[in-house]
Formats: structure tokens, C-alpha cells, sequence
């Protein structure tokens, strides 16, 4: 069902438009929103209580990203995401991801070392715990290693891409087994950008966001499937 509270009751600290956007992401892949449905900005303020300037924002940031389409005249509409388009925002993904982290490499600080620590113990604590606690232990840590690239560019690009991940992500909590893998993924790109080793912070991490890419993709196929 889509989520119709007021948007400024979910904000932590994060900007009005990158929560509409993941609420309306969310709405889209859960199959609230179907494809081809206008999405009319004044409609949506109304609805999250807010201004039409993140509604706006928020559409542009998801037409960036696949998952709506703005046209001059008609304003937006929401496209089909399919398996095809869920595999190739992770490989964008991972390509972005991998630069941030070798970049980060070079300017990782006992203040970002210690982040990403107290993110990989989250994740150690959070095996049985909804999907949303488990999101917001996963984007920490790689938000901070985008914005600890140094690259205004890259972060920005970073979060814009992962709207669809992130929303998707939300939809499904990880199983113990998996968030034992995603920790010790997490605690393998820590430790390179530790060490200051570029490459193989970079390795890491592409190999780590393919991974979270191939389970995604493993649950779409499910959900898209003939009942």
C-alpha cells in the first residue's frame, strides 16, 4: 500500500525531496502506482504535505534514474521497470561505486574509518529486523564513502542512481544469511580503504554492489512472474 503520511514525519536529517523520491519509488515497484500513471505535482504535494519544489525535484531525480518519464506538455508519467532495467542501474551502480571507494582510499580519515565500523556492527545487529532498519545501516555506509570520495559530482550521482535500489531494498528484509554476507562484504571495502589501497577497495566494492544487484534482480524475476 502506498505510504500517504506526511513526508515531514519521516525525515531524519534527509532532504524533503530524496525521501518523496524514494516514497514514490517505492510506490512505483510495489505496483501502487502502475505504469503509465500521471504523476501531477500538485496532486503529490497534497498528498506528502509538502511544496511542489522536492515534488519536482524528486520526479527529475527518477526521471535520471529510468523509472519516470517527463514530457513536455503531459508532465510525468511512470514507466515499466523491468528485470533489464533493474540489472543495468546496479552495474551503473557498481561502476560509480567502485570509483568512490578507491577515491575514498586516498582520503579516508580515523572519523570515516570509525562510521564505517559502527555501520558494519549495525548490520551485525540487525539479522531479524525490518527491511527500512536494515536500508538505513546499508545506505550509511555507502553514502559516506561517496561523500568521502571528494567528488561532489560522484556523490550526487551516486544517490541519484540508487533511488530505485534503495526503494526496492525497502520492500524486502535480507535474510541472517545474507546480512552475514553483506557485513563481511562491508567490513572488506572498510578495511581496503583502511589500508589505503585503491584497487582493492574499488574490486571490493564493485564485487559487493553486483552481489546486492543479483539478489534484487533474483526478487523482481520473482515478483514479475506469472501467479
Amino acid at each position: 500500500m502506498m505510504d500517504l503520511s506526511p513526508v515531514r514525519d519521516s525525515i531524519r536529517g534527509e532532504r524533503t525531496a530524496t525521501v518523496v523520491a524514494r516514497r514514490l519509488s517505492k510506490a512505483i515497484l510495489d505496483g501502487d502506482l502502475a505504469p503509465g500513471t500521471r504523476l501531477r505535482e500538485e496532486t503529490l504535494a497534497a498528498t506528502y504535505d509538502v511544496s511542489r519544489t522536492p515534488i519536482r525535484e524528486a520526479l527529475i531525480a527518477l526521471s535520471t534514474s529510468g523509472l519516470v518519464a517527463l514530457e513536455r506538455n503531459r508532465g510525468a508519467t511512470v514507466l515499466q521497470l523491468s528485470t533489464a532495467d533493474v540489472g543495468e542501474i546496479y552495474h551503473l551502480r557498481s561502476i560509480l561505486e567502485a570509483e568512490a571507494a578507491s577515491l575514498a582510499a586516498t582520503r579516508g580519515t580515523p572519523d570515516l574509518l570509525a562510521l564505517l565500523e559502527a555501520s558494519c556492527d549495525s548490520l551485525a545487529e540487525l539479522h531479524d529486523a525490518p527491511a527500512a532498519q536494515q536500508l538505513a545501516a546499508d545506505t550509511t555506509f555507502h553514502y559516506a564513502i561517496a561523500e568521502a570520495s571528494g567528488s561532489r559530482r560522484l556523490s550526487s550521482c551516486i544517490h541519484q542512481i540508487s533511488a530505485i535500489p534503495e526503494a526496492y531494498r525497502s520492500t524486502f528484509a535480507y535474510s541472517g544469511e545474507d546480512m552475514s554476507e553483506a557485513e563481511r562484504q562491508h567490513r572488506a571495502v572498510a578495511s581496503a580503504i583502511g589500508q589505503r589501497r585503491r584497487a582493492q577497495a574499488s574490486r571490493a566494492m564493485r564485487s559487493h554492489v553486483e552481489w546486492a544487484g543479483s539478489l534484487a534482480l533474483s526478487r523482481l524475476a520473482d515478483r514479475l512472474a506469472p501467479a
